[in-house]
């Protein structure tokens, strides 16, 4: 009888010793490795990168080494680097540039949209994997270094808190006659952008706070300022690179845009990592 009652409880406690571990397998581990999603304005010009974020359980070995996209041929990665260490999940980035020697001659071409890359592994396998959104502006290449632009880079700034502001320097007049972005009616109040202008000796107009079409004389100041106020759990854990697109025109009818580049690169909590875990596990089921 009493070995029974041992047998039992030794029965008891492997049950629920099992049901402990599917608690927390259920709980803190991703079914899956995978990218988290993206929304991405890049330009097909080797002054431009962006990153992409892979989140994938810690004892995890398999890491993404490089990725490839039809129509960008110069696109490469940099080696995989740790963006995040959380309690039970890692986040690693892979940074992509357009090498400047594999670029080929073209004329101005349609924006690229993508949904999908071909990501190599470290493992030797290859998969196509959905990463969210990227469009890929393609101006022509080389560019035409005659023309010179109406305005100059002055100053620009980023914070930890998620805005940013840059400036430019009129060098001729123009006038600005708006600001566009691919995703600003995706993001609509969780993104903020204000105009400001400065006379031509530097002090603030007033009010500070501009409006367009604004006309710019020699030697006026500009800034933009912008902040992102992602609060919805889907959209905290999503990458954004925002190209703000400052529309200019010259008095001879010459068209120039200055891009003013808002990035918002998520560093999850631990909660909102579960929170993310959980919603993953959801769509598997």
């Amino acid at each position: 009888m009493r070995a029974r009652a041992v047998y039992l409880i030794a029965a008891a406690l492997i049950v629920a010793s099992w049901l402990a571990n599917y608690g927390y397998y259920r709980y803190y581990r991703l079914p899956e490795p995978g990218f988290l999603r993206h929304y991405i304005e890049t330009t097909y010009t080797p002054s431009v990168a962006f990153d992409l974020l892979y989140v994938a359980n810690k004892d995890d070995k398999r890491k993404p080494i490089s990725a490839t996209a039809e129509g960008l041929e110069a696109l490469r990665f940099y080696p995989v680097q740790v963006h995040q260490e959380l309690r039970r999940q890692t986040i690693y980035a892979l940074r992509g540039y357009f090498d400047e020697n594999r670029m080929q001659e073209r004329q101005e071409g349609e924006p690229l949209r993508l949904n999908a890359l071909k990501v190599q592994y470290s493992d030797g396998s290859v998969r196509e994997e959905n990463v969210g959104e990227i469009i890929a502006y393609r101006p022509a290449w080389p560019p035409d270094k005659t023309k010179e632009p109406p305005v100059r880079f002055s100053s620009g700034r980023g914070s930890s808190d998620n805005s940013g502001s840059a400036a430019v320097t009129a060098v001729r007049p123009a006038t600005l006659s708006g600001v566009s972005s691919a995703w600003l009616e995706k993001l609509g109040g969780a993104f903020r952008y204000e105009i400001k202008a400065n006379d031509t000796h530097g002090m603030p107009q007033q009010p500070s706070s501009a409006t367009v079409p604004l006309e710019m004389d020699t030697g006026q100041m500009l800034s933009l300022d912008y902040r992102f106020q992602l609060k919805e759990a889907a959209d905290v854990l999503s990458v954004y690179n925002v190209q703000l697109r400052e529309h200019f025109t010259e008095p001879d009818g010459n068209q120039y845009d200055y891009i003013v580049f808002a990035n918002y690169t998520p560093y999850p909590t631990d909660a909102q990592m579960r929170a993310y875990v959980r919603e993953m596990r959801g769509r598997e089921e």
